[in-house]
Formats: C-alpha cells, sequence, structure tokens
C-alpha cells in the first residue's frame, strides 16, 4: 500500500484549481482529472495545469461525467449549495470525497451526508477545513492537551473579510454569497476552536445587525452568535462580512490555568500568540510571546500559510493507509451544524436554541 498512487479528481476549478495545485508532484497522488461547468474556468484551468507539466488530464464540464471515470478520489470546490448532493453521488459512484466547507447547509444535509458516509464504511468522506492546519492552531492545540491552559472557561474567534464598499460589484444572479447569512460560514472560526477543545456546541443564542453595507448582498452580512458546549465552556463567534474591516481572523482561549490570543495588530500571516500560564511565573501581567503564525519557522509557504498543502495530503495519506480521516464526518457536522441554529436563533430574536446530535 505504501507505494499505491490515488489518481484524485477535482470538481469547481475557482478554489480547486487552487488547492490541487500545491500537491502536484508529491508523492502518492496524482491529478487524473478535472471538471467545471463554466467553460472560460474549465478552458484556464487547462492552461494552468498543463504550464504545471501534468499530463494525460481528463476534462469534463459535467459532474455525472468525472464520476465515470477512473478517479479514485474526488476534491469538491464547487458552491456550497452543492456540497451535500455532489459528496453522496461521488460516494455511491464509490468514490472517496473530500469537501468544502460549510459541510452541510441544513439538518436535512446533516442527516443526509451522515447517512450516506455510513453507508459507505470502504470509501473515505474529509471535510476540508484548512484553517485546523494552520501551525499556531496546531500549536494550541499541543499545548491544550499538555494542560497549559486547563480548562477553558471561553474561547473566541473573529473572521473579518470585507471589502472597500465603493468596490462591490453585483455578484452573479442567485449566487450563494449573495444570500447566505454571514453566520453560517464560521466553520474557519469555530472548527479550530472545537479541534483545540475537543469539544462540541450544545446551545446557541445569536443577532445579526440590521445595517446594510455591501448594497448587492441580500442575505444578513454580520453575525455574533454566542455558544455553550458539552464541557461547559462558552464561545463567541463573530463573522463580519458587512463592515469597513478588511481581512483577518483573530483568535482567544481562555482557561483556568492559562489563556492565550493572536496579536490583533498585525496581519494573521505575521502575528504571533501571547499567552500567560500559571506554570511560568510573571505572565500573569507580562504575556509570553509564542513565535508562530501560519506556518512554523522553517516550513514552506503555500495557500494559506501551507494549510492547504498539509490538509490534502492528510485526506490522501488517510486513503494509502486506511486510517479515519482526521476531520471526518461527525466533525464536519460538528462544525457547520452550529452556525445553521445560530442564523435560525437571531430570526427569533435571539432565543437560545439546542443544537441537535446527528446520529
Amino acid at each position: 500500500m505504501k507505494d499505491k498512487v490515488v489518481k484524485l479528481g477535482v470538481v469547481g476549478l475557482c478554489r480547486g484549481r487552487n488547492v490541487v495545485s500545491e500537491i502536484i508532484g508529491e508523492k502518492g497522488v496524482k491529478l487524473t482529472a478535472i471538471c467545471d461547468h463554466n467553460p472560460k474556468t474549465l478552458e484556464n484551468a487547462v492552461v494552468h495545469f498543463r504550464k504545471m507539466n501534468v499530463t494525460d488530464l481528463q476534462i469534463y464540464d459535467k459532474f455525472e461525467d468525472i464520476l465515470k471515470s477512473d478517479i479514485d478520489a474526488i476534491f469538491i470546490a464547487t458552491d456550497a449549495i452543492y456540497h451535500v448532493p455532489y459528496v453522496i453521488q461521488a460516494l455511491d459512484a464509490g468514490k472517496h470525497v473530500i469537501s468544502e466547507i460549510p459541510a452541510v447547509n441544513s439538518l436535512e444535509e446533516a442527516k443526509m451526508l451522515k447517512a450516506a458516509v455510513t453507508a459507505h464504511p470502504e470509501l473515505k468522506y474529509m471535510t476540508a477545513e484548512n484553517c485546523c492546519y494552520w501551525a499556531f492552531i496546531q500549536a494550541w492545540k499541543q499545548m491544550y492537551e499538555d494542560g497549559k491552559f486547563g480548562e477553558t472557561v471561553y474561547a473566541e474567534s473573529e473572521y473579518l473579510h470585507a471589502k472597500d464598499y465603493r468596490d462591490y460589484v453585483p455578484l452573479p444572479e442567485g449566487h450563494w454569497r449573495s444570500f447566505n447569512p454571514a453566520i453560517k460560514y464560521l466553520t474557519h472560526n469555530l472548527g479550530p476552536l472545537l479541534y483545540i477543545m475537543d469539544d462540541k456546541c450544545v446551545s446557541v443564542t445569536c443577532m445579526e445587525p440590521d445595517i446594510q453595507y455591501n448594497p448587492y448582498r441580500k442575505g444578513p452580512a454580520n453575525g455574533v452568535a454566542l455558544f455553550r458546549t458539552a464541557k461547559g465552556a462558552v464561545i463567541r463567534i463573530l463573522i463580519c462580512f458587512g463592515a469597513y474591516v478588511g481581512f483577518d481572523h483573530n483568535f482567544r482561549l481562555i482557561g483556568t490555568r492559562g489563556s492565550i490570543e493572536t496579536d490583533m495588530v498585525k496581519p494573521l500571516g505575521e502575528a504571533h500568540s501571547f499567552a500567560r500560564l500559571s506554570e511560568v511565573p510573571g505572565t500573569l501581567d507580562d504575556k509570553i510571546d509564542i513565535p508562530v503564525t501560519l506556518s512554523f519557522p522553517g516550513e514552506q509557504n503555500g495557500g494559506h500559510g501551507g494549510a492547504d498543502k498539509k490538509m490534502m495530503m492528510d485526506f490522501i495519506k488517510c486513503i494509502i493507509e486506511d486510517t479515519n480521516p482526521p476531520i471526518d464526518v461527525d466533525f464536519g457536522i460538528r462544525m457547520s451544524l452550529p452556525g445553521i441554529f445560530a442564523h435560525e436563533s437571531a430570526v427569533n430574536g435571539g432565543v437560545p436554541i439546542e443544537i441537535p446530535e446527528i446520529e
């Protein structure tokens, strides 16, 4: 099995092209098929991969056709509304699947996804949450597991992602990002925190501001959610796509023996973490500089600080070694479903809502 080469396909060649480019030439995987319904996007991808010396590439404009090819696995990087339907089709076609986030868009989709993955135990399904692979998240997780923070009392994360309001233009008619409530797109922030804490959300209350920043957006562009977890902690998530905020991610974790936070002044790619640890005298007043950013010192950067490549190679590794994917269907649902119920809470005036477990 160590010499096995996974033949990989990809559908959705905007995000998908960039991600799979990270693993061209890596041992154990070969890109053999690509697919997109947009002729121009497909043409540009063909030119791109030929420049990367990818040979014998099968080219498709219909998802059903790429599933008939001899690929072993497929990366689904389409618009969010197609994730679950395409995952189910791919599994039924006998393909291993890694799917972009959010993993699901509704409670019904969560049930469908879980049932489909359970029905195919011989195949691997992984949710493509690349932010769990950031170096500082990996470092925080190790510190958490080593007991540096004690029991988590509170954690928070913010996703700030908006450009100058004068630069907005209409999205294509019906594009999912034009109507999808921002709080539903929280896995880049909630996912890493749940990953560090090995926890899950059990209830939520949420509010969504009424201010409309982008005139072409129809759904709520901002949301603030408070989650209670199974271990008794509280998590706050802010998703802000509708204000003059630029782009950034901020993280913070507060525990009974220590706390840690990212630098909110520097861009995330340059921001160190700063910690207070009860085992280090004096840090209650003077925080420790943890010099880790998106990648560890000496690592080669790539997409999202090298996280895209690490994520994809973990997926390929679990196929070759027949191991459980590190971000499996249960974790994918655990990080996606809370955003759905957060929006429901906001629609109902911020009332607390329990988050169901998907069996």
